[in-house]
């Protein structure tokens, strides 16, 4: 079988399948945006280029619709020609719909299964929850959401049929669009992600700490009010003043990737430190930056707890991860995390908007490890036996083959 993945950061959250299809022998092949991008081995890799972004003239009323829009005219163009030059007439195009990229691919493969990946459906509801960092929903973002949404509806209408990794984020959508979807996360590598008792890892000079020293983790693309960055902020202060030998790691880039920008010239981040000043011990507090999939690792497995407080949205890939190398796991209770999340059972839940019962939660991991150990090793048997790569690719592939099944009886008919 043919099959075309399409996204403007591939492989992103196509990386499972993509190496998976390979694996069973399928011919894969790949459309995004960056020429330099690293793909997985055997891939046939195709680059359109980023449009030069338009700047936010008047008469412009949204520039990023106006390039998405032109983002879906390069991939366009690049699809008649590989189409054109070496014949490229995928049997499956999973396309994912945030850019625009999918726009006119009906009409270039009208035989072909496409299947539209749309991450979110963006409202006001969902988005406005309270938060000290967080600027007010106002009307310039409310009509933002809706201008986003035009992406996923357009691809949705197209397609034959929407992949999404869960229930949160296909019951997002309108009800007369979910039974569109087909729900399969793209899983977790188990094998890379797993406990390492005896792991140890430098947090500067001649400061290092493995799985019997407190360590305190937070992970997030982007360090923002989206994924809860001050409410662990905020209970810093405490947890560094009660754990003496605390070790805190916030792992994420100072920009914003769910939020609004941040006023502050150094971002949340700046804007934080500068109202907790002197309050936090910057000694043990240790701010990387991004990490590289080995580090981000090696943190996970000498983590003594992992902090996970986001607002409800997209589930993020370090949550799992985390879980699956054995971390006790604390963890706000909103949607989709309660999914994953049994409170005492597999980790802690606790509200989004009680500081104190952040703090609470997260120090009494810290006062007894060893009480709290069974969470951990309860956390990595849900990522085992719910979220396993190849699990995941198994099921995307049945899946897909019995669509182009499908098509081709109905085209027959």
């Amino acid at each position: 079988m043919q099959i075309l993945f399409i996204h403007q950061g591939f492989p992103a959250q196509f990386r499972s399948y993509v190496q998976g299809m390979i694996a069973q022998g399928h011919e894969v092949h790949a459309i995004g945006a960056d020429p330099d991008t690293v793909v997985p081995t055997g891939c046939h890799f195709h680059a359109y280029g980023t449009p030069v972004p338009l700047q936010p003239y008047q008469e412009i009323s949204d520039p990023g619709l106006e390039n998405n829009l032109r983002r879906g005219e390069r991939v366009a163009d690049l699809a008649l020609t590989l189409k054109a030059s070496s014949g490229l007439t995928p049997d499956v195009v999973v396309v994912h719909s945030g850019w625009g990229e999918g726009l006119y691919l009906r009409e270039i493969w009208p035989e072909s299964v496409l299947i539209a990946y749309p991450e979110l459906y963006g409202s006001s509801d969902l988005l406005q929850v309270q938060d000290p960092d967080s600027p007010p929903l106002d009307q310039a973002r409310r009509r933002l959401l809706k201008r986003n949404n035009l992406m996923a509806l357009a691809a949705l209408a197209d397609a034959d049929a929407a992949l999404t990794p869960t229930l949160f984020q296909r019951h997002s959508f309108p009800a007369p669009w979910r039974s569109r979807f087909q729900v399969i996360h793209e899983g977790v590598d188990c094998e890379a992600l797993q406990p390492a008792p005896s792991r140890r890892i430098e947090l500067k000079d001649g400061l290092s700490v493995g799985r019997s020293d407190p360590v305190l983790s937070f992970v997030s693309r982007s360090l923002e009010p989206m994924r809860g960055f001050g409410r662990l902020m905020r209970a810093l202060p405490s947890l560094l003043n009660d754990h003496p030998n605390l070790q805190v790691v916030i792992v994420g880039g100072e920009g914003s990737s769910y939020s609004p920008p941040s006023p502050h010239p150094q971002g949340y981040l700046g804007a934080l430190l500068e109202e907790l000043g002197d309050q936090l011990d910057r000694e043990r507090l240790h701010l990387p930056g991004l990490l590289g999939r080995e580090q981000l690792t090696a943190l996970f497995q000498v983590s003594t707890v992992h902090a996970y407080l986001s607002h409800p949205y997209v589930l993020s890939w370090s949550l799992l991860e985390a879980m699956a190398c054995g971390a006790v796991v604390v963890a706000s209770d909103t949607a989709p995390v309660r999914d994953v999340i049994r409170d005492g059972d597999n980790g802690l839940l606790v509200p989004l908007e009680d500081p104190g019962r952040i703090t609470a939660g997260i120090s009494a991991v810290l006062a007894d490890p060893a009480g709290h150990q069974h969470l951990g090793v309860a956390a990595r048997e849900t990522v085992l036996r719910r979220f396993r790569r190849q699990q995941a690719v198994d099921s995307f592939s049945q899946w897909i083959n019995s669509l182009v099944l499908l098509k081709t009886a109905r085209q027959r008919q």
